[in-house]
């Protein structure tokens, strides 16, 4: 016998479970619109984290730490009058010298500009009132402190000479994320920066030192040019675009060479119908560095006992950013990157040896997007792994 029919079709008899449906995809669609607003928050929160900020930060770059216990260096200061690399008697150098006249000759022979008084002037303070730290210092140049370069590449062109390399900051006092600048003979006031500032030989010439072309490690190079054509190979106007980019060639590379190179287009120039300028919408690659040929390599400076009353160890707390930091003999060693903490605390030094080593990144908090971007990614990840975790749970459920 056939139940009795109550009145109700096949179809209104789903009902029921289609309202359970409805209601049930209603509770995922809420859940799913919390755990967006979730994501959203700590996206937010992520992107907008406030990490440890060194405290005192003037010009672009964090200030050099406070000197706990000052250096002492063995090399004493020349009496007599000492004859310069172009055979003229000149006046000896100092450790407390004002000189401005470089030189670049080879990898081991060469002047960088940088703060006469590295506690209290960051690189770009510094851009007014440098001086010159040289090997073979003459003419009241200060002697470059033992152990500051760690590698140089010196290369000759037919329209510049350059040396490029690596330098360890502790042994100037340098915050370790210094950007640094630009240094030349023009300025803004045409009287050079640091003002007064000449090379031997050069016409024209452009420096750039600090730790933001590969964050953390410090790099220079220092350009010296001459000729028909020297401003264009030393020109003034990229003062924004780093040493990797006005000027690519070896920087971390072991050791101390010395090649024959071939003359690259000038800086800015990529063809014969486009140049670049510094504030175009699209900024290019940098360009390859120019070949060289005929090439030494050079044993590295042998200590003279210059070390600077400010020279010492430096922060403390390691940073995430992943670069290694080059050794003594500019070999790669190996780093521990952990988050950073902001610390003017003064330590002993991580090590420095031949031998590659495992160096805890000294902490401060750069002044680059980039690696700030970096930390805020590190934290950003964390929170969608988390809510992609809640979301995998909420369906499973």
């Amino acid at each position: 016998m056939a139940p009795p029919h109550d009145g109700a079709t096949s179809s209104s008899r789903r009902r029921p479970q289609t309202s359970r449906n409805l209601r049930s995809s209603a509770s995922q669609t809420k859940t799913l619109m919390t755990l967006l607003a979730v994501s959203s928050t700590l996206m937010v929160q992520a992107q907008n984290a406030v990490y440890p900020q060194p405290t005192d930060i003037a010009g672009t770059g964090p200030k050099p730490p406070a000197v706990q216990s000052p250096a002492i260096g063995t090399w004493a200061t020349p009496s007599a009058p000492v004859t310069d690399g172009n055979g003229v008697h000149v006046p000896p150098a100092s450790e407390t010298g004002l000189g401005r006249q470089a030189h670049v000759r080879s990898p081991t022979d060469f002047c960088l500009f940088m703060p006469p008084d590295p506690v209290t002037e960051n690189l770009v303070d510094a851009e007014a009132d440098a001086v010159a730290y040289c090997f073979n210092a003459v003419n009241g140049t200060r002697p470059m402190p033992d152990g500051f370069v760690q590698t140089a590449h010196f290369r000759k062109t037919a329209d510049y000479v350059q040396v490029s390399g690596t330098y360890d900051w502790r042994k100037m006092n340098l915050n370790p994320y210094d950007c640094g600048g630009e240094y030349d003979n023009h300025g803004p006031s045409g009287k050079g920066n640091p003002v007064g500032a000449a090379i031997d030989g050069g016409q024209d010439f452009f420096q750039f030192l600090g730790s933001c072309d590969t964050v953390g490690v410090g790099q220079f190079v220092i350009r010296s040019c001459f000729g028909s054509r020297s401003y264009p190979y030393c020109r003034n106007t990229f003062d924004l675009m780093g040493s990797l980019w006005v000027a690519p060639g070896e920087y971390r590379e072991p050791g101390f060479t010395s090649c024959s190179a071939d003359s690259d287009l000038p800086v800015g120039v990529y063809n014969s119908s486009y140049t670049f300028a510094q504030g175009d919408p699209y900024t290019p690659p940098a360009v390859t560095a120019p070949s060289s040929s005929m090439c030494s390599t050079t044993a590295s400076p042998s200590a003279s006992g210059v070390t600077y009353a400010w020279a010492q160890f430096g922060y403390q707390q390691a940073i995430s950013g992943g670069a290694a930091s080059p050794t003594a003999t500019g070999s790669a060693s190996a780093t521990t990157d952990s988050v950073a903490v902001a610390s003017s605390t003064i330590t002993s030094a991580p090590t420095v040896s031949a031998a590659a080593s495992t160096t805890t990144r000294p902490a401060v908090a750069t002044p680059t997007s980039s690696t700030s971007g970096a930390r805020h990614l590190v934290a950003a990840g964390s929170a969608l792994g988390m809510v992609f975790l809640l979301l995998v749970m909420a369906f499973v459920a």
